[in-house]
């Protein structure tokens, strides 16, 4: 179906088992990989620090071992396709999603929270960024329900 609409669902992404199962969000943030185009990188693959990303082959989609991943997030800044994010549901729902964009996002502030298809679907709070490679990695609380729809953010109109 993503192939005709240009943008993946959630469902899809689960048919792929490509969504670690809720006792693994409950434990801590986790990478998850929505890159679904067979392309030749490994960009995610070779940053990951504790080698819990794997690509097979020259045109393999990653795999997370999410028992692996620490959540640190450092694929979320390195991926060129912005395809690497992190959900956890540890305490509250959060998503970490990669921003490029100025002003630079801080720690409170409040931002709209977009879907794949880039329509507004809530609005968040910033409680966590960092860099990679001068993209910043945002990750914002978002409600339990937008877990799996939030796919990045824009700072809230004022």
């Amino acid at each position: 179906m993503f192939r005709r609409s240009g943008v993946v669902s959630a469902g899809e992404l689960e048919s792929m088992g490509l969504v670690p199962p809720r006792e693994r969000l409950i434990r801590g943030a986790v990478a998850v990989t929505e890159c679904i185009e067979e392309i030749p990188c490994n960009v995610c693959e070779s940053a990951c620090p504790v080698k819990a990303i794997r690509v097979e082959g020259l045109r393999g989609r990653p795999r997370i071992d999410w028992d692996r991943c620490t959540g640190c997030g450092v694929c979320v800044g390195v991926c060129p396709g912005q395809a690497m994010f992190l959900l956890d549901l540890s305490r509250g729902a959060a998503v970490t999603v990669p921003y490029e964009f100025l002003p630079r996002l801080r720690r409170g502030d409040t931002v709209e929270l977009l879907d794949r298809e880039g329509r507004v679907v809530g609005e968040g709070t910033v409680i966590r960024v960092f860099e990679v490679n001068k993209t910043q990695v945002v990750t914002v609380s978002v409600p339990e329900n937008l877990l799996m729809e939030v796919r990045a953010v824009r700072r809230a109109a004022r």
